[in-house]
């Protein structure tokens, strides 16, 4: 930014003298210092807006991160519990009872009798 020096301000100091004359500068130079005032509020304004806007993009960058996360896992516990539910039972279908072998008599029930 270009900042006028000590005699550039004083050559802008006679000019303004002579153009608006010595009854009107007091009031331009008020006008000017609240024109002044309005724009530096105004860029601090914004200058928070930016901020503000920064903090919330790394917010949602980090909600992101957390939301891959819980994906991956679920991902990964899908697979887990479809291959337990993919195997084959080791019973044959039909049966409910367990295998037993041809020469070993059927269990008995006590209450059955």
């Amino acid at each position: 930014m270009i900042v006028p020096g000590p005699q550039e301000m004083m050559v802008i100091a006679i000019v303004a003298l002579l153009v608006f004359g010595p009854d009107r500068l007091p009031e331009l130079a008020r006008t000017a210092a609240k024109f002044l005032a309005k724009v530096r509020n105004e860029a601090g304004r914004n200058v928070r807006e930016f901020r503000e806007a920064a903090d919330i993009k790394d917010l949602e960058r980090d909600l992101r991160g957390v939301r891959d996360e819980f994906r991956s896992t679920r991902d990964e516990l899908g697979r887990s519990t479809r291959g337990l539910l993919d195997e084959p039972d080791e019973r044959p279908p039909g049966r409910s009872t367990p295998d037993r072998a041809d020469d070993e008599p059927p269990p008995m029930d006590p209450e059955a009798t």
